[in-house]
């Protein structure tokens, strides 16, 4: 990972999980989850953060599957890359 790889990252996980702060939830230890479909190719600028019952809980997205968390939180999109979009809003309110 390079410098600029790890700002991202710890700018991601400054801001916290993308679905707590929707969703009005306490939030624990922000997580990073790598957005991307199947095994492709993973980024460290393709990011979202998620708290540990978000990221791989029971209603987190590994722990309900992509498919079922995307259908109840619903990013933009439909989609798990709906995430990211969520990310870089959160990071442009940060800079606010």
């Amino acid at each position: 990972m390079n410098a600029a790889e790890r700002r991202h990252v710890d700018a991601v996980r400054k801001v916290g999980c993308v679905v707590c702060r929707r969703f009005d939830a306490t939030g624990l230890r922000t997580e990073i989850h790598h957005v991307a479909e199947g095994s492709g190719l993973r980024s460290w600028f393709s990011i979202a953060g998620l708290c540990t019952e978000h990221h791989r809980g029971a209603t987190g997205l590994h722990g309900m599957g992509t498919k079922a968390f995307v259908r109840f939180y619903r990013p933009p999109g439909d989609s798990e890359f709906g995430l990211l979009v969520w990310v870089n809003a959160d990071l442009a309110a940060a800079r606010r």
